[in-house]
């Protein structure tokens, strides 16, 4: 006899919460029924999975690697279920997309679905790349918008789009002679842009600015006060992001050989993979 799909997901939501009355709640069922699964796993397995008392909830060294199983073998019946589908661009498809392309690119690339796949549904969600990877591996998405270069865990596939220039902006009083003297002013710690940035222009901690910036209006406003220097994609500067701000300038020829590539990110397992690949083709 082997394990129903649905104890392993008992499993899974126990090792998500650590706690199994939250647990039976994720799975709709009563806490009874959870731990009742729970047993019958260890029972089938004949060994211990799982240590608890009233205040914790443990994996044994054992346990941990049946839950490691249990998880690839819940994404397998999910890619199961996906292959059945009959028609990918009929269903519906979740993306993900980064802060720093979402407002410019993502606007375009829905209306381009709309036209050439009208019965394709589509939800999006905005977040930080390691974020979305979380999501893609833990198949809460089906792909993800990203920049490169990053580096992506080995089962995940990554495919390059189009390549893009990011762009010196400074200040109209700014003489542009002081480079060297922590001017440059960055996204914050976790924004892939900062390390492509870094990466591309081969930028030194002594040239990065004391100030962060969370966002690109943010960082926008800080270069618009003449606190310092950066770069911005093309796709921002295309949407006219610097409307607003007649005194920031745009210098094609400081830091020319900035830029990041643009692309998506999928699960290699994903059987829906050639159609992921397709839809990608109306990003660029």
């Amino acid at each position: 006899m082997l394990p129903s799909i649905k104890n392993l997901e008992y499993l899974v939501a126990v090792n998500k919460h650590l706690n199994f009355s939250r647990a039976a709640e994720e799975c709709f069922v009563s806490q009874s029924t959870l731990s009742a699964g729970i047993a019958k796993l260890e029972d089938m397995l004949r060994l211990k999975i799982i240590e608890r008392d009233n205040k914790s909830v443990i994996f044994t060294q054992q346990g941990l690697k049946v839950l490691n199983y249990a998880q690839e073998i819940i994404k397998l019946s999910q890619d199961l279920v996906d292959v059945a589908q009959l028609d990918f661009f009929k269903g519906e498809v979740k993306i993900g997309v980064i802060p720093t392309i979402s407002p410019y690119l993502l606007p375009k690339f829905l209306s381009r679905i709309k036209d050439a796949y009208p019965e394709l549904k589509v939800s999006f969600t905005e977040e930080k790349s390691e974020t979305l990877v979380d999501k893609i591996d833990g198949m809460e998405l089906d792909l993800a918008i990203f920049a490169f270069p990053y580096d992506v865990p080995k089962h995940i596939a990554s495919e390059i789009v189009f390549r893009e220039k990011l762009k010196f902006v400074y200040h109209s009083d700014n003489q542009l002679d002081n480079l060297n003297e922590k001017y440059l002013i960055l996204l914050e710690q976790g924004h892939c842009l900062r390390e492509q940035i870094i990466s591309s222009c081969g930028i030194t901690e002594d040239q990065i600015s004391n100030y962060s910036c969370s966002s690109l209006p943010t960082l926008i406003a800080m270069v618009n006060m003449n606190m310092g220097v950066s770069l911005l994609p093309q796709m921002a500067i295309n949407s006219n992001i610097l409307g607003p701000y007649p005194n920031i300038l745009v210098d094609s020829n400081q830091l020319s050989e900035a830029y990041r590539d643009i692309g998506i990110i999928y699960r290699k397992s994903n059987p829906q993979s050639p159609s992921l690949l397709e839809l990608s083709k109306l990003i660029q």
